[in-house]
């Protein structure tokens, strides 16, 4: 009995590892060329860079009822955030939400928990999507600044001044 292969079992052993490590170079070099296009635009390393560009919060019909604010936010960085939450000391309660309809053509806002800000792109809060839903205060007047801050993922808070709008300018930036 021989225990040693035969020369066509080598030979196809050989073949086999032959292709295996080609493919795992080609994938290999693949991977270093994305890599270093993704370096070579800038986005190695390159965090989110959050700035809140518009805040504005609508007067509601009937005062101290809930109410939206509506926020622009621009991610100019390489990587995605996240907004967690929006506080303020004018308001008892804020709520990340976003704007869904029933089977009956109805309208309605469901808490969202959190709202994605993809990289180098922007969340344009509306009427119609996402919204942060709060108690307004019976006090406000069009032309006041309510402050909410912005607690985001990777960025941390930001804090802005919303203009306090009549709800027939409200969904206009």
């Amino acid at each position: 009995m021989n225990s040693l292969p035969s020369a066509s079992s080598r030979l196809r052993r050989a073949r086999e590892a032959t292709g295996t490590g080609l493919v795992v170079a080609l994938v290999s070099l693949a991977a270093i060329g994305c890599l270093s296009a993704w370096a070579g635009a800038g986005h190695a390393g390159s965090p989110a860079k959050i700035e809140v560009r518009e805040a504005r919060v609508l007067l509601p019909v009937m005062p101290g009822r809930n109410t939206n604010a509506y926020f622009r936010i621009v991610n100019t960085g390489g990587a995605p955030d996240r907004l967690l939450s929006v506080t303020s000391p004018a308001v008892s309660a804020a709520e990340l939400t976003v704007h869904r309809m029933n089977e009956e053509n109805g309208a309605f806002r469901e808490s969202s928990g959190s709202v994605e800000v993809p990289a180098e792109g922007e969340v344009a809060m509306s009427p119609h999507g996402s919204a942060v839903t709060v108690r307004s205060d019976p006090s406000w007047r069009p032309g006041e600044r309510v402050a909410f801050t912005l607690a985001f993922q990777r960025s941390g808070t930001i804090t802005v001044e919303a203009d306090v709008r009549p709800v027939t300018l409200g969904s206009a930036p």
